[in-house]
C-alpha cells in the first residue's frame, strides 16, 4: 500500500476513535502534520476535509509548503473565524495544548473535549527517517559551532560572552536559532541546573557546565562540561557521570520503560553515595521541540520503542561549590541505540 503522509495517518487514528472533527493549535503539532514553518496556523480535520488555518501573512508561504490534500482559509480575525466554526459543530477534540483564551471562545458554543492522550503525540514519539535525518543535521550544527567556538572560549570572560559566541556560530553553521536559552553555568552558579548564562567571570579553577542546541526545523540538545583545575575531587566527579551517561545508554532498548531506566540510573550513583545530588530526570525526547514525550523520569511508565530518541544527561549538583552535568543523544534501534550527539566527541572539552 502507498505510504500515507501524516495528516492522513493522523485522520485515520482520529476517524478509527470517533475524534472527528479535531482542532490542532500547537505549533509543533502543526508543522509535523503540514511541514507549514510559519509562526501561526491551525489544523482543522473534519469529516470529509483537512483544512490549514491562518492570516494574510502567510498565505504566499502557504502556496509554498502546503500541498494540494489542504484547503487553506486566510483569516482576518482568528477571533471571529472560530466563533464562526464552533456553531457548526456540537463537538470539537483538542490536544491539550490548546490555548486557554481559544478554549473559551470554542466552549461558548460547542463542547469542548481535551484530548489528553492525543494520536500526535504518540505519533511523534517515534521519529521517521526524514525525521532523523533531520535531527542529526541539527546536532552536526551544534557541534560544528561549538568546535567554531572554543578558541574563544577564553577564561576570564563571562558566562554571557561565552554564550554570546557559541549562538553566533550555532547561527554562522546554519541554526534557524537556539534550541533555549544557552546555559553556561560554572563554579557555584552550575549548582542550578537551568543556571542561564550571566555576568559572572569565568576561572581556571572552576567546572563548567554549557548546555546548548540548535534548531533548524528540528533540534539538537548538548551538555558538555570544559575544566582546566586539577581538582581530585571535581575530575572524580566528571569521570562519574560520564559513566553513568555510557552505563544509561547501555541499558536504552526496545521493551524496557521508561521510568526503571530512571531509577537504575538513581541506583547507580547510590554506589557512589551520589544519588542526593542528582535531582531532576534523566532524560527526555526530543524533536521538533527540545522537550517531547515520553521522558526518562520516574514517573513516566512508557515502553521504549524502536525509532524513539532520547537524551541522557545525569547530573550532581552541590550548592554553593559546582554541578556537573553531561548529555548525548541516542536514537533506539532494534537492538540498542545509536549515539547521535556523538558528532561532538569528547565530553570534557579543553581549552
Amino acid at each position: 500500500m502507498k505510504d500515507l503522509s501524516r495528516v492522513e495517518k493522523f485522520r485515520q487514528k482520529i476517524e478509527s476513535s470517533g475524534k472527528i472533527p479535531y482542532l490542532i493549535s500547537d505549533m509543533g503539532d502543526v508543522l509535523y502534520l503540514s511541514g507549514f514553518t510559519g509562526s501561526i496556523g491551525y489544523i482543522f480535520i473534519t469529516d470529509g476535509e483537512n483544512i490549514f488555518i491562518t492570516d494574510g501573512r502567510y498565505e504566499e508561504q502557504c502556496k509554498i509548503e502546503l500541498n494540494s490534500c489542504w484547503r487553506v482559509e486566510i483569516v482576518s480575525s482568528y477571533k471571529d473565524y472560530f466563533e464562526k466554526l464552533s456553531k457548526l459543530f456540537q463537538k470539537v477534540y483538542v490536544t491539550d495544548k490548546l490555548p486557554l483564551n481559544l478554549y473559551l471562545d470554542l466552549s461558548k458554543n460547542t463542547d469542548v473535549v481535551v484530548d489528553d492522550f492525543s494520536e500526535i503525540m504518540q505519533m511523534r514519539m517515534i521519529k521517521d527517517d526524514l525525521e532523523i535525518k533531520m535531527i542529526k543535521h541539527a546536532y552536526q550544527i551544534a557541534a560544528d559551532a561549538m568546535m567554531k567556538s572554543l578558541s574563544g572560549f577564553v577564561l576570564g570572560k563571562t558566562e554571557r560572552e561565552w554564550a554570546a559566541i557559541l549562538e553566533y556560530n550555532m547561527k554562522l553553521s546554519g541554526a534557524d536559532k537556539e534550541s533555549f536559552d544557552t546555559i553556561v553555568a560554572s563554579g557555584y552558579r552550575g549548582a542550578m541546573p537551568h543556571g542561564r548564562a550571566s555576568d559572572k567571570t569565568i576561572n581556571i579553577f572552576e567546572p563548567v557546565i554549557i548546555d546548548y542546541g540548535a534548531k533548524a526545523h528540528y533540534v539538537s540538545d548538548v551538555t558538555r562540561m570544559v575544566y582546566m583545575g586539577d581538582d581530585k575531587k571535581v575530575l572524580d566527579h566528571l569521570k562519574i557521570i560520564s559513566d553513568t551517561v555510557d552505563y544509561c545508554i547501555d541499558l536504552i532498548m526496545p521493551g524496557e520503560i521508561c521510568s526503571e531506566i530512571y531509577q537504575k540510573s538513581k541506583r547507580y550513583l547510590e554506589k557512589y553515595k551520589l544519588d542526593e545530588y542528582f535531582n531532576h530526570g534523566l532524560g527526555h525526547s526530543i524533536g521538533i521541540d527540545v522537550h517531547e514525550k515520553p521522558s526518562l523520569s520516574r514517573y513516566d511508565d512508557t515502553i521504549i520503542t524502536e525509532g524513539m530518541v532520547f537524551t541522557v544527561e545525569p547530573g550532581i549538583y552541590f550548592p554553593g561549590k559546582y554541578g556537573i552535568r553531561m548529555e548525548e543523544t541516542v536514537l533506539v534501534k532494534k537492538n540498542g541505540c545509536e549515539i547521535i550527539s556523538s558528532v561532538l566527541k569528547d565530553r570534557l572539552l579543553k581549552l
